[in-house]
C-alpha cells in the first residue's frame, strides 16, 4: 500500500444505515486509512462507533449544549480530516457548512441510502409497486438538500442504479459503490433437498412498503397444497432474528422496492435462496450472475411455488448466493474501492461496470 492512503485522514458521519457506515469505516482502516466516526445517536442495531453526540430532538431545552458540542466537533474533525463522507444526505452542521469545507480544500463525498433521496410520486412512475411508508415524502425539502449537496461535493455515492434518476441533471460524479457486509461473520447453511416441510421466512421493518400483505395471502393459499412453516421476523434482537434466517429453507425478503437491500445479501450469505423484487430494468444494471427470485404483488405464489416444487432448484441458488455475496458485498474489497474513489483513481462508474471493480479488488 502507498504511503499516500495510509496518511489519508477520513471522517465518517453521521447516520448509521444497516451497517454500511460501520463497514466502511472498518474496511477503510484494515486498509491503512485513519478513520474518525462520528454518529448523532447509537445505533439499536449495537454497531460500534468512536463518539456518538447523543441528540435527543424531544428535549429542546439541550439546544444551547448541543450548538456548543457541534461547533467543537466541526472545529475538530475539519482540524483532522482530508476527506469528509457523510451518510443520509446531512453533515455535521446540516449542510450549512459544506462552502467552509470546500474552502478549507477538503473531499467532500456523500452517500444516499434510498428515503434521504427518493422522489416518492417520481418512484411510482418508474415502479407501480413501489410504497412509501413513514419516510419522508417533503419533494421540495429534499429536492432543496440534494442540489445544495451537489453544489459542493466532489462525490456522490450510491449502493445501485436504482437511485440515479433522483440525482440532478448535469451532476456527474455519481458512484456506485455495492452494498457492504462482513461475509465472514456469516456462516452458510444450505438447505436440504429431500426436506419435506418447508420454512419460508418474511421479516418486514414495515409490512405495507415490503408488500407482506402479498406474502400472508401467497403462504396461506399455498399451505392447502404443501407442507409449508411460515415465520415472520418481527420484533426480535438482531441475535435472535439471525437465529431464525438461518433455520429458513426460502426467505422472502420484499415485492416492491424494485432492487434488493442488506437483508437480501445477508440471506443470500447464508446460504439460502431469496425472494426480492428487481425490476426488469435493474436487472440489466445488476451482475448477471445476481441468483435472486424476483417476485412482486402479482407473481409471488407462483414463485413461491416454483421454489417449493424443487429442491435441487432451492439448493443451488442457495451456492450461487453465496458466491454472489463473496464476490461483491464483501466489506473488504468495498472499502478498496472507496479509497480508489476518495483519491481519484476511478472515473464515476455505474451499472455492471461498478459491480465488476469491486469484484476484483485484492484483500
Amino acid at each position: 500500500m502507498s504511503k499516500q492512503r495510509e496518511k489519508m485522514k477520513i471522517f465518517h458521519g453521521l447516520s448509521e444505515v444497516a451497517g454500511q457506515a460501520y463497514y466502511s469505516v472498518q474496511g477503510l482502516r484494515e486498509a491503512g486509512a485513519t478513520v474518525h466516526y462520528i454518529v448523532w445517536n447509537p445505533s439499536p442495531f449495537g454497531y460500534k462507533y468512536d463518539i456518538s453526540l447523543n441528540i435527543d430532538r424531544e428535549k429542546k431545552y439541550l439546544l444551547p449544549i448541543w450548538i456548543f458540542k457541534l461547533l467543537y466537533y466541526e472545529i475538530k474533525i475539519i482540524r483532522e480530516n482530508d476527506v469528509f463522507h457523510f451518510h443520509y444526505g446531512r453533515s455535521l452542521l446540516l449542510n450549512y457548512d459544506l462552502w467552509f469545507l470546500k474552502k478549507k480544500r477538503k473531499k467532500i463525498f456523500y452517500e444516499f441510502h434510498g428515503s434521504d433521496l427518493r422522489d416518492y410520486r417520481y418512484a411510482k412512475t418508474l415502479n407501480p409497486y413501489f410504497v412509501c411508508e413513514g419516510y419522508d415524502t417533503d419533494r421540495d425539502k429534499i429536492k432543496y438538500r440534494v442540489q445544495k449537496i451537489c453544489k459542493y461535493a466532489d462525490g456522490i455515492i450510491l449502493h445501485d442504479d436504482e437511485l440515479m434518476p433522483y440525482i440532478p441533471d448535469g451532476f456527474k460524479n455519481i458512484y456506485i459503490l455495492p452494498l457492504r457486509i462482513n461475509v465472514d461473520n456469516i456462516d452458510a447453511k444450505y438447505v436440504s433437498i429431500k426436506k419435506q416441510t418447508i420454512r419460508i421466512v418474511h421479516a418486514p421493518t414495515k409490512r405495507d412498503a415490503k408488500g407482506s400483505e402479498f406474502v400472508f395471502k401467497a403462504v396461506q393459499n399455498l399451505k392447502n397444497k404443501y407442507c409449508i412453516e411460515f415465520i415472520l421476523v418481527e420484533n426480535k434482537t438482531q441475535q435472535e432474528a439471525m437465529q431464525l434466517y438461518q433455520s429458513a429453507d426460502i426467505i422472502v425478503d420484499q415485492l416492491r422496492a424494485g432492487t434488493y437491500g442488506v437483508f437480501a445479501i445477508e440471506g443470500m450469505a447464508m446460504g439460502k435462496p431469496v425472494i426480492t423484487y428487481i425490476t426488469d430494468e435493474m436487472r440489466e444494471k445488476l451482475p448477471e450472475d445476481l441468483p435472486i427470485c424476483s417476485a412482486n404483488p402479482d407473481t409471488i405464489e407462483e414463485v413461491l411455488e416454483k421454489l417449493l416444487l424443487n429442491g435441487e432448484l432451492r439448493h443451488e441458488l442457495g451456492i450461487k448466493g453465496r458466491k454472489y455475496v463473496e464476490k461483491y458485498h464483501d466489506y473488504k474489497k468495498n472499502a478498496k474501492m472507496l479509497l480508489d474513489i476518495y483519491r481519484g483513481d476511478i472515473s464515476p462508474i455505474s451499472g455492471r461496470e461498478a459491480f465488476s471493480y469491486a469484484s476484483h479488488m485484492k484483500i
